[in-house]
């Protein structure tokens, strides 16, 4: 489960950034925190089958170290037949935040988004997850607000291959459409390309019998 605290302030630098290019709820110590991050076994180089998700909470490098980037997700859904790459019914949520200590003259801030997974791809050690934004801080309410439906945004995962290095491990964030253009589209999401400070996230496989 996702834990509430502070609700503070994000700062405009990442928004803009995440805007023109990411907050939720600041995620607890104890939220899950995989080692490394981890491929479906038998993925291969397509879908994983039968019933697969991916899970976890790591911190994102972030150009200035001394901001606090975290992301967590829990999204899962069917994966049938064998070998698709895309889940049919998907479901879960994930969070994205930002804290950017007191520096440079400017106060604190932070920001947050929680969303409701409406997409998850899963090829090999590539995951793609998109959903709605349903609950923001103050930066972010515009994107809540949006009309006919709250703005989407995507994460994307790169997974070490099994026996792989966890510090192989990265991820993105994709932000949404410029308000009065098209929403981005489900499980569209730009390439993961920043490593992980803390945490990790796993793909786990059930198969049907």
């Amino acid at each position: 489960m996702h834990r509430t605290t502070l609700r503070l302030a994000v700062p405009l630098a990442l928004a803009a950034a995440l805007t023109a290019t990411a907050g939720l709820p600041a995620l607890a110590a104890d939220a899950p925190s995989p080692s490394s991050a981890t491929a479906a076994p038998g993925a291969g180089a397509g879908g994983p089958g039968g019933i697969s998700g991916i899970t976890g909470w790591a911190r994102m490098a972030y150009g200035d170290p001394r901001d606090d980037v975290q992301i967590s997700v829990d999204a899962h859904g069917l994966f049938a037949p064998a070998g698709s790459t895309t889940a049919t019914h998907p479901r879960g949520r994930f969070r994205i935040q930002h804290y950017s200590p007191a520096k440079d003259g400017q106060p604190a801030n932070f920001n947050w988004g929680d969303f409701t997974v409406d997409c998850l791809r899963v090829d090999g050690t590539e995951v793609s997850v998109t959903g709605r934004i349903v609950d923001a801080g103050p930066v972010w309410q515009t994107f809540l607000d949006r009309k006919p439906l709250p703005a989407r945004m995507g994460l994307s995962f790169h997974l070490p291959a099994p026996g792989g290095r966890p510090d192989e491990a990265l991820v993105g964030i994709t932000p949404p459409a410029a308000e009065g253009t098209p929403d981005i589209p489900k499980c569209s999401t730009a390439p993961a390309e920043s490593a992980l400070t803390a945490g990790g996230y796993a793909l786990a496989t059930r198969h049907p019998r």
